[in-house]
C-alpha cells in the first residue's frame, strides 16, 4: 500500500499527463473494495441465516422442523439470505 501511495504522489507531482494512471489506480481500488464488500455481505448473510435458524430451534426445542425446510422450503424473507450465503 505504501508503494501505491508513493507512486500516486509521484504521479501528482508529474502533473495532468498522469491523470489516466491516477484514474486507473482508483478504478482498481474500487474493484477491490467492491469484491471485499461482496465477500463480507455473503458472510453477513450466513450469520443472519444462522441467527434465524437457532432462534427457530430454540423456539421449537429442536432443529428438526427448521432442518426439514432446507435447502429450498424456507420462509420468503429467509430463502434469499440462505441462497446467497450458500452460493459457490
Amino acid at each position: 500500500k505504501l508503494r501505491r501511495v508513493k507512486q500516486f504522489m509521484e504521479w501528482c507531482a508529474q502533473g495532468s499527463e498522469t491523470y489516466p494512471q491516477r484514474h486507473a489506480l482508483f478504478v482498481q481500488q474500487a474493484e477491490r473494495v467492491e469484491a471485499e464488500i461482496a465477500r463480507l455481505q455473503k458472510s453477513l448473510d450466513m450469520i443472519r441465516f444462522k441467527c434465524w435458524y437457532y432462534e427457530q430451534a430454540m423456539r421449537d426445542g429442536s432443529e428438526d422442523r427448521v432442518h426439514a425446510m432446507l435447502p429450498d422450503q424456507l420462509p420468503p424473507d429467509i430463502q434469499p439470505i440462505y441462497d446467497h450465503a450458500h452460493e459457490t
